[in-house]
């Protein structure tokens, strides 16, 4: 019998923000069920008692508010609660996924060609950036690393120049898209993670900034990752009426090149680790 969830009654999380609610979801579901059933199934623990209990909690709280049941997010807790029942019912199955495998070596010089290739381009042409663009781009910033798979990433795509001017930065924008990576503080909160690992806040919006500009990269476009600070931030909350929970974090300007910047460099390999061993 599960009495609270991270210090919530289930009337609580009845009443509690879908974002929230999702982000709870995902959390019981990670550290509840697939945290641990890999080692359970190799025998290295025991399997605790009701295995993914709160997890099928708060699933059938997101039933009951007639939230959506399809999508991926809820597919992939659907299936760990479905392995942990499994084992709950002293089955062993294999789940039948693949471990990763090393890249053959064309796909190695792609994925170098990406990661070694990529500049910051700040001036582009006078030329639309494909919808279809955007949205792999912000695919690629979605499905970056998370702390938790916590889902608090949230974005602001700005294709009017005069919106543009609502952020503050040093570097001008004349043509292109402006994407801005927010957060939704509440999900931490509900968490208590603003409190416990409030780092995981910024490693998360940054992560999702980096895949961006690297896919923006891959599909010929430019893109440049910039920072704001807090004045930016109540702008756009204010603009927008977005709620006081709602964060901007960095913004990224993508568009068609054109410049070709010399490609920066780094210190060595060599000077850049300090311990090894």
């Amino acid at each position: 019998m599960v009495d609270k969830i991270h210090g919530l009654t289930v009337e609580e999380l009845e009443r509690l923000d879908v974002g929230s609610l999702r982000a709870i979801l995902h959390e019981r579901t990670h550290h509840g069920i697939e945290v641990v059933i890999y080692r359970i199934l190799k025998g290295k623990m025991e399997k605790p008692p009701n295995l993914g209990e709160e997890a099928k909690v708060l699933l059938r709280i997101w039933e009951k508010r007639e939230l959506p049941m399809d999508t991926p997010d809820i597919e992939w807790v659907k299936k760990n609660i479905e392995m942990a029942e499994k084992l709950n019912a002293g089955e062993t199955f294999d789940t039948g996924l693949e471990l990763p495998k090393p890249f053959s070596e064309s796909e190695m010089a792609t994925v170098k060609k990406l990661l070694y290739g990529r500049r910051s381009i700040r001036q582009f042409r006078n030329e639309p950036v494909p919808d279809w663009m955007i949205e792999e781009i912000l695919y690629a910033g979605l499905m970056s690393p998370q702390g938790c798979n916590v889902d608090s990433r949230r974005f602001i795509v700005l294709r009017d120049p005069e919106k543009w001017k609502l952020v503050q930065s040093d570097i001008p924008l004349d043509y292109g898209v402006m994407i801005i990576v927010c957060q939704d503080i509440r999900v931490y909160q509900a968490l208590k993670f603003d409190k416990a690992a409030p780092q995981n806040i910024y490693f998360d919006a940054a992560t999702a900034a980096d895949h961006i500009c690297l896919m923006a990269h891959a599909l010929g476009l430019g893109a440049c990752w910039l920072t704001h600070g807090e004045l930016t931030q109540k702008r756009i909350r204010n603009y927008f009426k977005l709620p006081e929970t709602f964060v901007t974090r960095c913004h990224i300007i993508v568009g068609w090149p054109d410049e070709s910047p010399i490609k920066s460099q780094r210190m060595s390999l060599k000077d850049s680790i300090v311990v090894n061993g």
